[in-house]
């Protein structure tokens, strides 16, 4: 059984059997004293050597990490609006069906947000 490191995306696995890891793509029982406890995103693999990045790298990956995290909120937001957006429609639609049953006007898109931005703030 051996320790083994991706060379491309730095994933270290413990105690598998070293012929299911090809030396082209895994270090085998790779060298970790120089990284300490540092998350494998630090790591530079040279070769079989691997060391840990400057501050400066550190803190431009750690910033690269903050945007994604940040785009990936904004990419929630655009869903949960995409969302709201549809089921407002089909409330319009379906409020829409029942008022000509009886005879009433449709409600128009502008009439329903008109009628959301008054309960806004509303007790």
């Amino acid at each position: 059984m051996a320790n083994v490191l991706h060379r491309t995306t730095n994933k270290y696995l413990q105690s598998v059997n070293t012929a299911d890891y090809p030396v082209g793509d895994w270090i085998i029982n790779p060298d970790l004293s120089s990284v300490g406890s540092f998350a494998s995103t630090y790591w530079i693999i040279t070769g079989d050597v691997v060391t840990l990045m400057d501050q400066a790298a550190r803190d431009a990956v750690d910033a690269a990490n903050d945007q994604a995290a940040r785009d990936g909120v904004f990419a929630e937001v655009d869903d949960i609006e995409s969302l709201v957006r549809a089921t407002i429609l089909v409330l319009r639609d379906e409020i829409n069906l029942l008022r000509s049953e009886h005879s009433l006007a449709p409600r128009t898109l502008a009439q329903v947000r008109a009628g959301i931005q008054s309960k806004l703030g509303a007790a």
